[in-house]
Protein backbone atom coordinates (compact mmCIF):
# COMPACT_ATOMS: atom_id res chain seq x y z
CA UNK A 1 0.00 0.00 0.00
CA UNK A 2 0.79 3.38 -0.95
CA UNK A 3 2.16 5.48 2.02
CA UNK A 4 1.37 9.32 1.95
CA UNK A 5 2.94 11.49 4.08
CA UNK A 6 3.37 15.61 4.11
CA UNK A 7 6.23 18.39 5.63
CA UNK A 8 6.63 21.36 5.79
CA UNK A 9 10.30 21.63 5.27
CA UNK A 10 12.17 22.10 2.36
CA UNK A 11 14.88 23.47 0.53
CA UNK A 12 15.84 24.97 -2.74
CA UNK A 13 17.44 21.74 -4.33
CA UNK A 14 14.11 20.22 -3.65
CA UNK A 15 11.99 22.75 -4.52
CA UNK A 16 13.92 22.95 -8.07
CA UNK A 17 14.85 19.16 -8.77
CA UNK A 18 10.85 18.24 -8.15
CA UNK A 19 9.72 21.56 -10.63
CA UNK A 20 12.03 20.43 -13.01
CA UNK A 21 10.85 16.89 -13.43
CA UNK A 22 7.35 18.38 -13.09
CA UNK A 23 7.38 20.28 -15.72
CA UNK A 24 9.69 19.29 -17.66
CA UNK A 25 12.57 21.71 -17.00
CA UNK A 26 12.01 24.37 -14.03
CA UNK A 27 9.95 27.34 -14.84
CA UNK A 28 11.50 28.94 -11.92
CA UNK A 29 15.11 29.26 -10.86
CA UNK A 30 16.89 28.21 -8.43
CA UNK A 31 17.33 31.85 -6.97
CA UNK A 32 13.62 32.42 -7.12
CA UNK A 33 12.84 29.11 -4.68
CA UNK A 34 15.86 30.66 -2.62
CA UNK A 35 13.83 33.74 -2.40
CA UNK A 36 11.16 32.61 -2.04
CA UNK A 37 12.34 30.18 1.14
CA UNK A 38 13.79 33.41 3.14
CA UNK A 39 10.48 35.18 3.09
CA UNK A 40 8.38 34.87 5.89
CA UNK A 41 5.14 34.98 4.85
CA UNK A 42 6.03 32.09 2.04
CA UNK A 43 4.37 28.53 3.10
CA UNK A 44 5.52 25.54 1.46
CA UNK A 45 4.52 21.89 2.01
CA UNK A 46 5.84 18.56 0.36
CA UNK A 47 3.71 15.68 -0.20
CA UNK A 48 5.81 12.71 -0.10
CA UNK A 49 5.01 9.19 -1.74
CA UNK A 50 6.77 6.05 0.37
CA UNK A 51 9.05 8.83 1.66
CA UNK A 52 10.15 10.16 -1.80
CA UNK A 53 9.00 13.25 -2.34
CA UNK A 54 6.83 13.97 -5.11
CA UNK A 55 5.36 17.27 -5.20
CA UNK A 56 4.64 20.29 -3.23
CA UNK A 57 2.68 23.63 -3.33
CA UNK A 58 3.90 27.23 -2.26
CA UNK A 59 2.28 29.98 -1.51
CA UNK A 60 2.47 33.62 0.09
CA UNK A 61 0.08 34.72 2.92
CA UNK A 62 -0.57 38.38 3.44
CA UNK A 63 -3.32 39.14 5.98
CA UNK A 64 -6.01 36.80 4.79
CA UNK A 65 -4.95 36.62 1.03
CA UNK A 66 -3.28 32.99 -0.07
CA UNK A 67 -2.04 33.46 -3.25
CA UNK A 68 -0.71 30.10 -4.92
CA UNK A 69 2.67 30.63 -6.83
CA UNK A 70 3.17 26.98 -7.64
CA UNK A 71 1.70 23.35 -7.63
CA UNK A 72 3.83 21.06 -9.01
CA UNK A 73 3.66 16.68 -9.04
CA UNK A 74 6.71 14.71 -10.20
CA UNK A 75 5.38 12.43 -13.62
CA UNK A 76 5.04 9.27 -12.20
CA UNK A 77 2.40 10.98 -9.40
CA UNK A 78 0.36 13.03 -11.58
CA UNK A 79 -3.52 11.28 -12.56
CA UNK A 80 -3.89 9.70 -9.18
CA UNK A 81 -5.10 12.98 -7.27
CA UNK A 82 -1.98 13.51 -5.51
CA UNK A 83 -2.31 17.39 -5.85
CA UNK A 84 -5.71 17.28 -4.66
CA UNK A 85 -5.01 15.44 -1.41
CA UNK A 86 -1.76 17.72 -1.14
CA UNK A 87 -3.93 20.86 -1.58
CA UNK A 88 -6.47 19.94 0.88
CA UNK A 89 -3.35 19.14 3.31
CA UNK A 90 -2.24 22.70 2.76
CA UNK A 91 -5.31 24.35 3.16
CA UNK A 92 -6.29 22.84 6.20
CA UNK A 93 -2.97 25.19 7.75
CA UNK A 94 -4.85 28.87 6.66
CA UNK A 95 -7.64 30.31 8.76
CA UNK A 96 -11.15 30.57 8.01
CA UNK A 97 -12.34 33.24 5.62
CA UNK A 98 -8.97 33.58 4.04
CA UNK A 99 -8.80 33.96 0.27
CA UNK A 100 -6.81 31.46 -2.00
CA UNK A 101 -5.95 32.65 -5.01
CA UNK A 102 -3.99 31.28 -7.91
CA UNK A 103 -3.36 31.53 -12.10
CA UNK A 104 -3.61 28.35 -14.17
CA UNK A 105 -3.30 28.16 -17.90
CA UNK A 106 -6.17 28.50 -20.07
CA UNK A 107 -5.17 25.19 -21.95
CA UNK A 108 -4.13 23.11 -18.48
CA UNK A 109 -7.73 21.72 -18.79
CA UNK A 110 -6.30 19.35 -15.83
CA UNK A 111 -5.72 21.55 -13.36
CA UNK A 112 -8.64 23.38 -14.06
CA UNK A 113 -10.95 20.72 -13.26
CA UNK A 114 -9.09 20.06 -9.59
CA UNK A 115 -9.02 23.53 -8.78
CA UNK A 116 -13.39 23.88 -9.75
CA UNK A 117 -13.61 20.14 -8.16
CA UNK A 118 -12.21 22.17 -5.22
CA UNK A 119 -14.76 25.42 -5.48
CA UNK A 120 -12.26 27.51 -7.29
CA UNK A 121 -13.32 29.79 -9.48
CA UNK A 122 -12.62 32.33 -12.66
CA UNK A 123 -12.92 35.45 -11.72
CA UNK A 124 -10.57 36.89 -14.46
CA UNK A 125 -8.71 36.31 -17.52
CA UNK A 126 -5.33 37.79 -17.69
CA UNK A 127 -4.89 37.47 -22.03
CA UNK A 128 -1.88 36.20 -23.52
CA UNK A 129 -0.02 35.85 -20.31
CA UNK A 130 1.78 32.91 -20.44
CA UNK A 131 5.04 32.80 -23.59
CA UNK A 132 6.14 29.23 -25.20
CA UNK A 133 3.43 29.38 -26.04
CA UNK A 134 0.84 32.45 -25.74
CA UNK A 135 -1.89 31.89 -23.93
CA UNK A 136 -4.25 33.28 -21.32
CA UNK A 137 -3.69 32.91 -17.70
CA UNK A 138 -7.11 32.29 -15.71
CA UNK A 139 -7.51 34.12 -12.31
CA UNK A 140 -9.31 31.89 -10.27
CA UNK A 141 -10.33 32.05 -6.47
CA UNK A 142 -11.57 30.36 -3.60
CA UNK A 143 -12.47 31.03 0.29
CA UNK A 144 -11.81 28.44 3.33
CA UNK A 145 -12.60 26.17 3.94
CA UNK A 146 -13.09 24.41 1.34
CA UNK A 147 -16.88 23.02 1.20
CA UNK A 148 -18.05 19.72 1.83
CA UNK A 149 -18.46 17.73 -1.60
CA UNK A 150 -16.19 20.02 -3.49
CA UNK A 151 -13.17 17.56 -2.78
CA UNK A 152 -12.95 13.62 -3.76
CA UNK A 153 -10.61 13.64 -0.08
Amino acid sequence: MTQIDYRDTTTTEELYAIAKAAYKGSPWTKQLFENDLKNKNAHYLIVLVDNQPAGFVGGTLIIDELSISNVAIVPTQQGVHLAERMLVAYFANFAPKTRVLLEVREQNKRAIRLYERMGFEVYNVREEYYRDPVEDAYLMDVYLPLQKGETNG
